[in-house]
């Protein structure tokens, strides 16, 4: 199985976006919490990676969420068929690491977008350690179509 990997971006989508205004001002400085998820999804006949993250924000002291975003980074795979078993996709994970640092770095540039002129204007998404974000009982190497 040849691991080498033919890609390029073919599109980002907003999959879903809501903003919360809360009911009292939050104070300067207050530390805020990003819970993520990231999701792959894939299309064999098209020869397509979905790499699907989901965003919430809080803000320390204020009990509801202010923020929740989706955003599908897309990538079209070349030579996808050499990671193709029957129905499993099996990438090799410096790929799959690859393509998640590629993703999460668009959704900082797309919620610093969508957050601009907002109350949330200072609000960056920072930068994160991938193997901290990656569920313990995930396999973000393979998935099932």
């Amino acid at each position: 199985m040849d691991k080498n990997i033919t890609f390029a971006a073919a599109g980002i989508e907003l999959l879903d976006y809501a903003i919360t205004t809360p009911k009292q001002a939050i104070a300067a400085g207050t530390p805020y919490r990003f819970d993520l998820n990231i999701e792959h999804r894939f299309n064999i006949e098209q020869k397509r990676v979905f790499v699907v993250v989901t965003v919430r924000v809080h803000a320390e002291g204020i009990e509801s969420e202010l923020v929740s975003a989706k955003v599908s980074c897309i990538y079209n795979i070349a030579n996808f068929e050499n990671f193709v078993e029957g129905k499993k996709v099996t990438f090799p994970s410096d790929f799959i690491f690859k393509l998640n640092s590629i993703s999460l770095s668009t959704v900082r540039g797309v919620l610093f977008t969508l957050f601009r002129g907002t109350f949330l204007h200072n609000v960056i998404l920072p930068i994160l350690n991938q193997k901290t974000v990656m569920h313990e009982n995930s396999q973000p190497t393979s998935g099932s179509v």
